[in-house]
Parts: structure tokens; C-alpha cells; sequence
């Protein structure tokens, strides 16, 4: 992982990852000791590391058609009421609010894992948007804090 170069307000933390699993850590870890600052409730935090690694790990599995390095922008902002957490890429385009919900298994004996990610995300997002610009993916998430 590396930090942006721009310096971290009190508001607005600003990440630049690279497209492997393990910039998912640093990127946690870096979340985390911003949101300390502001001091959000135990859940808060919860909905934004589950959004965090669903999110991110979901750009870094299906975005790149290639092996090469590629940036994953991340920014989270805090607002009065809410917390925005935005991630940009340079991968296929992708909108998650035209993918359709998953299939729920009948029974436990024929669920396999997985593929539940972006059901998560959409539970504990108060909003989403997606934008397509300038061949870069632009997925953001806002999370109303309790």
C-alpha cells in the first residue's frame, strides 16, 4: 500500500493501493486509525470494514484483465451524518447497481461460498452511485452513521 502524497485532513483520508490482496491490510489498518480519531460507534465501524474488504477485494479479484500493477484509489470522508467511502479504478467497467442479486441456496447442502459480497455492501450502504469516467470506475458508498 502506499499513501497518497496528499496530506490526510481531519475530515478525508486518501489512499493509493496497489491490485493485490495484500494491500487489503494496510488499507484496513490505515481506515481504521483514521476513524479512531473521529471516534464512530463499534457498528459504524463494522459496516465500513465489511464494505472496505468486499469492496476492494472485489476490484482486486474481477477488475483487471491482466496480471500487471494497477491503482485502486480510495478515499473515506466523514460528513456530519454519514460516512463516504469511494473507490476508482483503471479496470473493466463494472456497475454494481445493474448486477442482479444473487440466487439464494435451497438448502445449506447445496450453497457453495462466496458471492455474496455485493449483498452485503448494498445491506449496510444507506446509498451507492456509480460513474464511468474517463476509463476509470468510480463506485461510491455512503453509510449512515448511527
Amino acid at each position: 500500500m502506499q499513501l497518497s502524497d496528499s496530506p490526510v485532513s481531519s475530515m478525508r483520508l486518501q489512499l493509493k493501493l496497489v491490485n493485490n490482496q495484500q494491500a487489503l491490510e494496510p488499507a484496513r489498518r490505515a481506515v481504521l486509525d483514521f476513524l479512531a480519531a473521529q471516534a464512530p460507534r463499534p457498528f459504524d465501524i463494522y459496516k465500513v470494514e465489511l464494505i472496505l474488504e468486499e469492496s476492494l477485494m472485489n476490484i482486486i479479484w474481477h477488475a483487471f484483465e491482466d496480471q500487471g500493477p494497477h491503482q485502486i484509489d480510495l478515499t473515506i470522508e466523514l460528513e456530519p451524518d454519514g460516512i463516504v467511502m469511494q473507490f476508482g479504478d483503471d479496470g473493466i467497467e463494472f456497475n454494481p447497481l445493474l448486477a442482479p442479486a444473487p440466487v439464494m441456496p435451497s438448502s445449506i447442502d447445496i450453497a457453495v461460498p462466496g458471492g455474496l459480497g455485493l449483498m452485503l455492501v448494498r445491506k449496510f450502504a444507506q446509498s451507492m452511485s456509480y460513474e464511468r469516467t474517463d476509463g476509470r470506475n468510480c463506485l461510491r458508498i455512503r453509510i449512515a452513521t448511527t
